[in-house]
């Protein structure tokens, strides 16, 4: 029918205005709608069906709850658990009848099944694929709106907590490469490869066979042990067997460099793929694990002789399955733009996603290569590769030598920082991460102007000259050969003695808010108050004082009275000795 403009006019005139309800949320029950609504669609993002809980009361085993949301996966369930409650009465009220679900999964498959229709019929369409109750992963998620309790998370081992900076980095991975991301997800899971899916069946054994050029040692000019294997790989394969050591991601703050994938470049790639239909030329630059076969190229069951590797050849190169196998130190975006999503470019890109077509050069480590040696070999390589195409950032630079030089001082500096945004006072109050929210304490002048004098490893003011450490000399030894431990437990002994003497200033202050989000919040929530402590703390250590907590609490006297929000910007020493000569004696 067309719609002429005297109907749109009528149509128009017809139409009558919706009425408001009138009724108001109360800003808790907004919270809790708008985070509920950022967990589904995350979930939703990554591929995940909701099974439809609708808040009713079940009884497990013995024990009552309700479920806020099932999502699955194939064979993978996920029980998820919003709140916007702060403390640990309402998780620890839900622990009980999680346990007995983790504790007894098959008997839960069979009782959400008999609650559940939907549930029932996803379990129902696996069997008919030859899945068994034995088959199914059962994960707890657990997304409060605000950070939980190291005594918490201590309780709940089993449970995985997804909140900050952790739930943002996921709705942006999801946002970007969509389904796609659920296999860092799964990882984030404590989930295996070979556990997901019609893997489960296989055990491993269903390994790809790429056909290649192997480079050894002697043609490369790398270390004894090392190869270099040029090949042809399909995008789907590397997508789900890759990881990426990005900064601001959830794996290990020390060990994070390279960018997040950028949505906008992404999203450009998939277009030039799917209208042009043409590979990108330049190559990808991995690492392969100790256990890669190169078989001989006309059979790919036969592994070839040590012997036989002395030379440039053609192989068949075969990597096993998993989720960490890959190690990708340049080309993220190049392989990550032929992900799984559901715009119109999928239909298009779903078949490329399968054919071999890109190029990988993969560096095969020597067999017992440690994680460790294995993140200083790829970090000091992503850096030799950015820094040759263009200047690398002083922050990426910042972030690659606190792998590649761990007793330096800014990445001692560096981890303290991250220390003490975990644990401690500042817990959860330290912008540390990109996802982490502006009202956060900025943090890059505390690394360079305050913690940096006082983890040095010389001199009478340094918390190195206080720690009673017999074996601490070898930390000025430097390089990477220095024992992991002892520089752990130098980071730790900073931190902790940072911690206790702030928190007896914030203790001291008590009076004052402690919410970043208040108004007036204390003034010790700020970069100019922590440098001027970390000032302070300095001038205890060159006086030779105690540094105990006892020792701060009887020594520190009317700390109120002095008023932190008077030092502007970068007046942190005079702060520091101010807060030293009148109120610590």
């Amino acid at each position: 029918m067309i719609l002429t403009m005297d109907t749109a006019v009528r149509r128009k005139k017809a139409r009558k205005p919706k009425k408001a309800s009138g009724k108001k949320h109360s800003p808790q029950t907004a919270r809790q709608r708008a985070l509920t609504r950022g967990i589904r669609k995350l979930f939703g993002d990554l591929g995940f069906h909701r099974i439809k809980t609708d808040g009713k009361q079940i009884q497990f085993n013995g024990r009552s709850g309700e479920l806020d949301d099932i999502f699955v996966y194939d064979n993978t369930v996920i029980i998820a658990e919003y709140t916007t409650e702060s403390g640990t009465e309402h998780l620890l009220k839900k622990k009980p009848l999680y346990d007995l679900i983790l504790d007894d999964p098959i008997a839960f498959l069979k009782y959400a099944a008999s609650q559940y229709p939907s549930f029932l019929t996803h379990i129902q369409g696996l069997a008919a694929h030859g899945f068994l109750e034995e088959h199914f992963r059962i994960r707890i998620v657990y997304a409060p709106s605000s950070a939980p309790s190291v005594e918490l998370t201590n309780v709940c081992p089993r449970f995985h907590f997804l909140y900050g900076a952790t739930i943002k980095y996921f709705q942006a991975l999801a946002s970007t490469i969509e389904c796609s991301g659920r296999n860092e997800f799964f990882k984030f899971l404590g989930l295996e490869f070979e556990e997901i899916g019609e893997a489960i069946f296989k055990g491993g054994s269903d390994v790809p066979a790429y056909q290649g050029y192997l480079l050894p040692e002697g043609n490369s000019s790398y270390p004894k042990g090392f190869k270099i294997v040029s090949f042809y790989a399909d995008p789907e394969n590397l997508i789900a067997k890759s990881y990426v050591l990005r900064r601001d991601g959830w794996r290990d703050d020390d060990h994070l460099y390279q960018r997040i994938l950028i949505g906008k470049k992404i999203r450009a790639m998939r277009r030039y793929l799917a209208t042009e239909n043409r590979v990108f030329v330049n190559n990808v630059i991995v690492t392969l694990p100790d256990g890669t076969k190169l078989n001989d190229i006309n059979d790919k069951n036969s592994n070839l002789e040590a012997d036989k590797l002395g030379k440039v050849r053609p192989v068949t190169v075969m990597i096993a399955p998993g989720f960490d196998t890959i190690g990708v130190v340049d080309g993220q975006h190049r392989i990550f733009c032929y992900h799984e999503g559901r715009d119109k470019e999928e239909a298009s890109i779903k078949a490329l996603r399968k054919r071999q077509n890109l190029l990988v050069t993969g560096i095969i480590y020597p067999q017992g290569y440690s994680d460790h040696q294995r993140r200083i070999f790829e970090a000091r390589l992503f850096l030799e590769i950015n820094d040759n195409q263009a200047r690398a950032r002083s922050a990426l630079k910042q972030d690659i030598e606190v792998i590649i030089r761990p007793t330096s001082t800014i990445a001692i500096a560096k981890r303290v920082m991250q220390r003490l945004g975990k644990h401690g006072p500042y817990r959860d109050r330290l912008q540390t991460n990109y996802f982490d929210p502006p009202t956060k304490i900025k943090t890059s002048s505390i690394v360079s102007y305050g913690l940096r004098p006082i983890v040095k490893l010389d001199g009478e003011d340094s918390l190195f000259h206080a720690w009673q450490n017999p074996h601490k000399e070898k930390l000025k030894e430097g390089g990477v050969d220095v024992a992991v431990e002892l520089i752990d437990k130098y980071v730790e002994y900073c931190a902790e003695k940072l911690s206790e003497f702030m928190l007896e200033v914030k203790l001291k202050m008590s009076q004052a808010s402690w919410d970043l989000d208040a108004k007036p919040r204390s003034p010790l929530l700020s970069t100019t108050a922590i440098n001027g402590m970390i000032v302070c703390m300095r001038r205890i250590i060159s006086a030779g004082l105690p540094l105990t907590a006892e020792s701060h609490k009887t020594r520190l006297k009317n700390v109120t009275d002095l008023d932190f929000s008077s030092f502007k910007s970068s007046q942190w020493q005079r702060l520091g000795t101010e807060l030293f000569e009148k109120h610590y004696r």
